[in-house]
């Protein structure tokens, strides 16, 4: 097993315990992320579990040990400045950050990735709004919230965007949703969970899958 194949499932572990802190990662949603068999992802496993990066039952998930929670968080922290230096120095659209930086982040130096981050002015966020890690693998964590658990009236700021939902960021983009943006919760629909939201004087009316790939935050958290 290369060391970069280990590092991209320690990743995507890492992003998927996040997604659903409160239960594990099963073997699964591991082989969605990553494109490959449960067959595939159940023998990365065992390995894993034998560096002692992981630990993993037979049908019960995989959850990180802090040996593989650090490295999880280095890889992640490379992965969100090279976003960030492709969004904001070279203005590549963040819908294709991600891809970029898939291909690049284990290419670059560590002293690279330093001057990256020091370029940036030491930014707290990827383009898409996940946190970057600091080199000791700290990092802010604000009081979000999904879209989708608003009530009316609610005024909030778009703080993440799920990136790895397919044609989500072109479609928030054209909405004027992208992390920053403001806006109000002016209806719900009970029945199929749309969501009316308004902001820079438009209405749009946004579909369950939209609503809960948002992250947003209370106006008075920021104090």
């Amino acid at each position: 097993m290369s060391g970069l194949a280990r590092e991209d499932y320690l990743a995507d572990i890492y992003r998927l315990q996040c997604e659903n802190p409160h239960d594990p990662v099963s073997t699964g949603s591991v082989a969605d992320r990553r494109g490959v068999t449960a067959a595939s992802a159940t023998a990365m496993f065992k390995r894993l579990a034998r560096d002692h990066l992981i630990v993993y039952r037979n049908y019960g998930g995989v959850s990180l040990t802090p040996e593989g929670q650090d490295l999880a968080l280095g890889v992640l922290r490379r992965h969100r400045l090279v976003e960030r230096f492709l969004a904001d120095v070279l203005h590549i659209p963040w819908q294709q950050v991600d891809t970029y930086a898939d291909q690049m982040e284990h290419a670059l130096p560590d002293e690279v990735v330093d001057r990256m981050e020091v370029l940036l002015e030491n930014p707290y966020t990827c383009p898409h709004g996940y946190p970057i890690p600091d080199k000791h693998g700290h990092f802010a964590q604000p009081d979000l919230i999904l879209l989708r658990d608003l009530s009316v009236g609610e005024q909030v700021r778009v703080a993440r965007v799920n990136e790895r939902v397919p044609g989500l960021l072109r479609y928030v983009e054209d909405l004027g949703l992208m992390p920053g943006s403001l806006l109000r919760v002016s209806a719900r629909n009970p029945v199929d969970l749309n969501v009316t939201i308004e902001t820079e004087g438009r209405a749009h009316i946004l579909g369950l899958r939209v609503s809960e790939a948002i992250w947003v935050e209370r106006l008075e958290s920021r104090g």
